[in-house]
């Protein structure tokens, strides 16, 4: 499955938050900002070009010494969060 960020968002820096913010006609669909953490931020390029989840768990991977067990479940959490945001593309 291809996990896909609609399109029509800008990313802003906000203080120390990265939020990714709605423009133009996405404006009427999603109300208010999605704050990114560090790691999020990170994911939201491949999320906007379209990624399967094994793409993001080797970007995390990549990035963080941890394990895969670990990487898979924030990334669950992170698309899920995303889908009932309504960012994700159905």
């Amino acid at each position: 499955m291809i996990y896909k960020v609609k399109d029509g968002f800008v990313l802003r820096k906000i203080g120390p938050q990265i939020m990714a913010v709605p423009v133009g006609r996405l404006t009427s669909e999603i109300h208010g900002m999605v704050a990114l953490n560090e790691s999020g931020a990170l994911l939201w390029d491949s999320l906007v070009r379209g990624s399967e989840k094994e793409e993001l768990i080797q970007i995390l991977l990549n990035e963080y010494e941890t394990d895969k067990e670990t990487v898979t479940s924030d990334i669950d959490i992170f698309l899920k969060n995303l889908e009932e945001q309504g960012v994700l593309e159905q």
